[in-house]
């Protein structure tokens, strides 16, 4: 008996000692707080008031200085008007590729597309409300959340990167978005997560390395040194039928409950279609064949094919709900000058996606709120007359053709 005392005292011990361990550490992380977490388990934390000043010495093609400012709503851009309601507010909603983290202030696409439609419309307020990592279920409690009380006028959402391979809502997120896990076991997490720094930053942890494992994380990609990768048609077409089975009526579900939340609360919701850099052509800036590049067990060409199904059903969605949609995977150039990963806007890339995003959505604006539209601006009678749905045909939005450079092959 007294080894049997002796066991249970040791464990006893370890157990003590673990606990005091953790109840250290659980303390040391609120106080230090190392990395600023904006979702905790499954709800959604905005920094607000916050500016960040960061040296870039990992991404070329981005400015070496990168100047980063939230307001105190918790989104990029100018501070709310008071005359809220008297304004044409607009939020753009998206993942990383809408936030563009590392993009200065005042060069990411929502501040030049802010910069452009000022020009045609006042009073009229922009802001950007992306979100890193987040798919259309983070855009969804983003949404109930917060959005739907500030009720802006117009919710531009940019989706399709971040929902490639999600399966649809657990059973417990089909009683209510606060609780968007797949299953019990994740549940608990979540709502652990909301108590517990040390769980928030477990769960956060392992959100970064699914999404560095998917390719979807921001990095410098050499796209001349990619090893190259062929897939055969029979291993594409497997791939494809289980996205198809799998994957895609959630999403459109996902879609269908966005058009639903926004319309519910009087707010228009249009979408863009979501460009990445690969594709059966070939880069003019790195000479790399983009279809055939390895990409972690895929090739560019794969890559490709799935992004466009999850496009094609973001168009059958916004046709059925006569949204308007700004399809700007057909439109955006393959090029590294634009790109400088899969699918994250260089500067360059950012001026480009709002000299595309302008016409249509201008169009739209001056339908759907003639009274927000400068009446005397010289070009307004050419700009707004386009059809909403009418291409671009090559054209800036400002009559002079597009760069030229390789597109989207067949439909995106």
């Amino acid at each position: 008996m007294g080894w049997g005392k002796a066991l249970f005292k040791n464990i006893l011990a370890v157990l003590l000692g673990l606990t005091l361990a953790l109840m250290a550490l659980e303390i040391l992380l609120r106080v230090v707080q190392p990395v600023e977490y904006r979702v905790r388990g499954n709800k959604i934390v905005l920094l607000r008031n916050k500016s960040y000043v960061f040296n870039n010495d990992k991404i070329d093609r981005l400015d070496r200085v990168i100047y980063f400012t939230r307001n105190q709503l918790g989104f990029r851009g100018e501070p709310p008007p008071k005359n809220f309601a008297q304004t044409l507010t607009i939020l753009t909603v998206g993942g990383s590729t809408t936030e563009c983290f590392h993009i200065s202030d005042g060069k990411a696409w929502p501040d030049l597309l802010a910069q452009r439609l000022k020009g045609k419309f006042q009073p009229l307020w922009l802001n950007n409300a992306g979100m890193d990592g987040h798919s259309t279920f983070g855009h969804l409690v983003l949404m109930k959340d917060y959005i739907v009380q500030l009720k802006p006028k117009v919710v531009l959402f940019f989706v399709g990167v971040n929902d490639r391979a999600l399966p649809d809502y657990g059973p417990l997120d089909k009683k209510s978005l606060k609780q968007p896990a797949a299953n019990f076991r994740l549940a608990v997490v979540d709502t652990l997560a909301q108590y517990s720094e040390i769980v928030n930053y477990a769960v956060n942890l392992s959100r970064y390395s699914k999404a560095h494992r998917g390719g979807l994380v921001h990095a410098n990609i050499d796209f001349a040194g990619l090893k190259t990768l062929d897939v055969p048609d029979d291993s594409l077409n497997s791939i494809i039928n289980y996205h198809k089975v799998q994957y895609l009526s959630p999403y459109a579900r996902r879609l269908q409950e966005l058009i639903d939340v926004s319309r519910e609360h009087g707010i228009e919701p249009v979408f863009m279609t979501q460009p990445i850099i690969y594709g059966e052509v070939i880069d003019p800036v790195s000479g790399a064949d983009l279809g055939r590049v390895d990409i972690g067990g895929i090739n560019g060409k794969v890559s490709w094919e799935l992004m466009k199904l999850y496009n094609q059903v973001l168009r059958q969605v916004a046709a059925k709900n006569q949204v308007l949609l700004i399809d700007l995977a057909a439109e955006m150039p393959k090029s590294s000058s634009y790109f400088y990963d899969t699918a994250h806007f260089t500067n360059e890339g950012c001026r480009l996606v709002a000299q595309i995003i302008e016409p249509q959505l201008t169009s739209f604006l001056a339908k759907k709120f003639p009274q927000f539209v400068i009446k005397d601006h010289p070009a307004q009678a050419s700009r707004i007359g386009r059809p909403a749905g009418e291409t671009l045909e090559n054209q800036g939005s400002e009559g002079h053709p597009l760069p030229a450079g390789p597109k989207r092959e067949g439909g995106s």
